[in-house]
């Protein structure tokens, strides 16, 4: 969660900047919103347990940087978030969903910016009936992702404390033309959408390893630890880029993430740390205390990228046929 989010209950003004062209969001959940909220997770799948699309699944794949979403909690509006990638094939987070691990699904990622409480009695008041969350009865949809009135919500947020501006500097990141999270070149919200995808990688990495640095072995404060990518997002099949668990791992800022990065060492087939190209002398006395160890993040799952890997530094070309073909089931999330 960000370090400026405040709660509704203070004196000075909450301001959000709100321009042309964006739309918000309400997002309907439940237990899971103390988890995914801060974590800045919005995921669904791509189909039912019948196979059938649904809906309020589907409009997930309509968001953009940038967009602002209200994320309700029975019984009130309990956050404001701003959108910081556009949707792409994901797996389910560790943290909030119940779904198998191996669930096909859509993923955008937010930058939570409030907590809030509006109560559902005020938004009954704002929203009308039969548009967005609400039936023609007034009563909340049972699902789960809804496009919103913007009059409507631009009464929630005043509702909520918010001071509306079209300040740039106010919550809005300056859009530039990049890779948008995944791949594809799009318009993104830079310095947001980079920021909130390193966190989510490595709080998945956090939670599924620890916080120690796969090379080094070494324990250290979460903000020394960076979630390296084991096969750059650029040489992977959409397959494995959705596979964000076993196609990063954590590493830390004492040398280790650019060490590997620039293929000074690598992981072998058995695991192990090796000396990878050569390097000055300094090089070799850095790597000198873990070469030999066992990395922590390699496994069944994560052999065939740190294969990319030792191939790629060795001067081997990886050609398309190479790429991962299948990938294992991954186990679910304890």
């Amino acid at each position: 969660m960000n370090e400026d989010m405040t709660s509704s209950s203070q004196e000075t003004p909450m301001k959000v900047s709100v321009f042309p062209g964006m739309n918000f969001w309400w997002a309907i959940q439940s237990d899971n919103f103390p988890d995914v909220f801060p974590d800045g997770t919005l995921w669904a799948p791509l189909r039912g347990s019948s196979g059938q699309r649904v809906a309020s699944w589907d409009a997930l794949h309509n968001v953009r940087p940038g967009d602002l979403v209200l994320h309700y909690s029975r019984p009130a509006i309990r956050g404001i978030s701003r959108v910081a990638t556009l949707p792409a094939p994901g797996f389910p987070p560790p943290r909030g969903y119940k779904e198998p691990a191996d669930t096909e699904g859509t993923l955008v990622l937010t930058d939570p910016l409030y907590e809030v409480h509006i109560p559902w009695k005020d938004v009954l008041d704002i929203l009308p009936a039969g548009q967005g969350p609400l039936t023609a009865l007034g009563t909340l949809n049972r699902g789960y992702f809804y496009n919103l009135d913007s009059e409507g919500a631009l009464k929630l947020l005043q509702q909520a404390g918010q001071e509306i501006t079209d300040d740039p500097g106010e919550g809005r990141h300056e859009a530039v033309y990049g890779d948008q999270y995944f791949g594809g070149p799009s318009d993104r919200w830079a310095s947001g959408a980079v920021r909130t995808e390193q966190r989510f990688l490595r709080n998945q990495q956090l939670q599924l390893r620890g916080s120690s640095c796969s090379l080094c072995g070494h324990s250290f404060p979460e903000e020394l630890l960076v979630a390296a990518h084991i096969k750059p997002r650029s040489a992977c099949s959409e397959k494995e880029r959705m596979d964000t668990r076993n196609v990063s791992m954590l590493a830390c800022l004492f040398g280790c993430d650019a060490l590997f990065e620039l293929g000074y060492v690598v992981v072998a087939e058995s695991g192990v740390i090796e000396a990878g190209k050569p390097g000055p002398g300094q090089v070799g006395d850095r790597i000198e205390g873990f070469v030999g160890r066992k990395c922590r993040a390699h496994d069944e799952r994560s052999r065939g990228y740190f294969a990319w890997h030792r191939q790629a530094h060795s001067g081997k070309l990886i050609k398309q046929s190479q790429r991962t073909p299948d990938l294992p089931q991954h186990p679910s999330p304890s």
